[in-house]
């Protein structure tokens, strides 16, 4: 099948590239597949004639998206409305990544499919008009994941490794919970979903949970790199858009789907580090 990813430089679209077998992949750059632009959406779309399409492009930065609220509104709510009328078109299937931040983060048990909305960000808010319009298409998938990062693009862990390797000392957020959630382990979920033919909405993220320092001690351990690492709370370090308290996702709808691929987050970051150990050593030889 051929399937076109939008957002193509960033770490999903290159997380899918690289595990999906058995179907053409296409990641057309962002200048090209502009999702600012309905035109442009509805020509490549139509002359590829892909039979999914998942929507990994979006105003990610969550800061900006406060001051950029047009924007943000355009890319993450908008586009997706554009990107379903020409799935319908095309008889394809769309799959639109969405987000923990689409709940207002008070909640004491894992989030499922099923339980109230209530964003609290023009992040969580715009991806959150993204979903509606998905679920819009004739043919769609909503999949929902959090703490996104891998061995490439620009993530935690990433940050993470680099500022300990230059010897800085670390302050990280301890009373945030989520489940950190690697590409690769997604990617792979969602080519199982493609391939069972998933429909609706489904939560997608590793299993297990963390806060964000216990996420950077983990990496440091597995890593084997001495760092400096000291907790902190997410009043020590305000910033303009306000992150869920707790946005850990129950994934037991999963099952009842089909086949669940999702590793814990430990075991998705072991593959990780492996990853990144050997492109690191790859670099280093002369």
């Amino acid at each position: 099948m051929r399937v076109v990813v939008t957002g193509g430089s960033g770490q999903l679209a290159r997380a899918i590239r690289e595990t999906w077998t058995g179907h053409e992949v296409l990641c057309p750059p962002e200048a090209e597949l502009d999702l600012s632009s309905r035109e442009a959406i509805r020509r490549v779309l139509h002359e590829v004639n892909p039979g999914v399409v998942i929507n990994a492009g979006a105003f990610t930065q969550v800061d900006r998206c406060e001051a950029e609220e047009a924007v943000a509104t355009l890319i993450n709510g908008t586009a997706v409305a554009w990107l379903a009328e020409t799935c319908d078109d095309l008889q394809a299937k769309l799959v639109q990544i969405s987000t923990d931040y689409v709940f207002d983060g008070q909640g004491t048990r894992p989030y499922r499919e099923t339980d109230p909305v209530n964003p609290q960000s023009v992040y969580g808010r715009t991806k959150f008009l993204g979903e509606q319009a998905a679920l819009s298409a004739c043919n769609h998938l909503v999949a929902r994941t959090s703490w996104l990062y891998d061995a490439w693009g620009k993530n935690f862990f990433l940050t993470m490794v680099n500022a300990a390797r230059q010897g800085r000392a670390l302050r990280v957020v301890a009373d945030q919970r989520g489940t950190p959630t690697s590409c690769r382990a997604l990617a792979r979920q969602l080519q199982t979903a493609i391939d069972e033919d998933w429909r609706g909405l489904v939560h997608a993220t590793c299993a297990g949970e963390t806060t964000w320092h216990g996420f950077a001690a983990e990496i440091f351990r597995q890593t084997g790199i001495e760092a400096s690492l000291s907790p902190c709370t997410t009043a020590d370090y305000p910033l303009p858009a306000p992150r869920p308290a707790y946005s850990v996702m129950d994934g037991a709808h999963r099952g009842e789907l089909g086949t669940d691929r999702m590793p814990t987050w430990e075991h998705a970051l072991v593959e990780v580090v492996a990853h990144h150990r050997q492109e690191s050593l790859g670099t280093e030889r002369p």
